[in-house]
């Protein structure tokens, strides 16, 4: 499963729209919070998190999942400069990074 969290509209369902074409199984949330409340990720999934989320930070998600048990494989997105996302977020550095815009093939290489 791939879980999307994203609270852009726009960029969420392009996200989905595209994984879906693919026939991947893929759903979306708006904030880390319905997230944490909905999914039930796995070891063997995919959770791609903005990291300028409402509400619970995307690096605060991140942290959250991580510690999971079966932690699944996390990739953060973000638009701001690789400099900035790394200055603010020293703790998730080595969680993979995708910047904005997207492009198809930097998101299926996670999955």
């Amino acid at each position: 499963m791939i879980y999307i969290v994203e609270d852009d509209v726009s960029v969420r369902d392009a996200i989905a729209r595209m994984f879906e074409s693919l026939e991947l199984s893929c759903t979306a949330f708006a904030d880390g919070e319905s997230f944490l409340s909905d999914a039930s990720p796995r070891i063997d999934d995919t959770v791609f998190v903005d990291l300028h989320l409402p509400g619970l930070a995307g690096s605060d998600l991140i942290e959250k999942v991580a510690a999971l048990d079966e932690a699944p494989q996390i990739v953060a997105i973000s638009g701001q400069p690789l400099w900035k996302i790394t200055r603010d977020l020293p703790k998730i550095t080595t969680t993979p990074v995708v910047r904005k815009p997207l492009k198809e093939q930097d998101l299926l290489v996670y999955v």
